[in-house]
């Protein structure tokens, strides 16, 4: 089976996932279950586009000393994450750390630190 494929970047598909779910919600004839449910997606994907376009710091500690890599995407953390998950399975790393452009520790929201 063909898998479907989008020209649209991420960041476009939620782009347009947000503006269809704004004009849905100006809907008259919506319930008040319906307007909330419409307004949780919004919610939600108002984080996504925030976590598309946000850049984090990813650091870590190796006996060759440490390691820090800074203005990084979410998906360029996910894959150097992983490498530095399995490093730490090893011993080989450790102090893992992701913090997000104001400095919080953000290291469980990503899935390649996930227990």
């Amino acid at each position: 089976m063909p898998v479907p494929t989008d020209p649209r970047s991420p960041k476009q598909r939620v782009a347009d996932q947000l503006v269809a779910a704004r004009r849905e919600l100006t809907r008259e004839s919506l319930s008040r279950s319906q307007r909330r449910a419409i307004a949780d997606r919004i919610h939600g994907l108002e984080g996504q586009a925030r976590r598309l376009t946000a850049r984090f710091a990813l650091s870590y500690a190796t006996a060759a000393g440490p390691v820090t890599k800074t203005a990084l995407p979410a998906d360029r953390v996910e894959r150097i994450g992983a490498l530095a998950a399995r490093g730490a399975d090893r011993g080989e790393v450790w102090d893992i750390a992701v913090r997000d452009e104001a400095g919080a520790d953000v290291t469980g929201d990503f899935g390649c630190f996930a227990e």
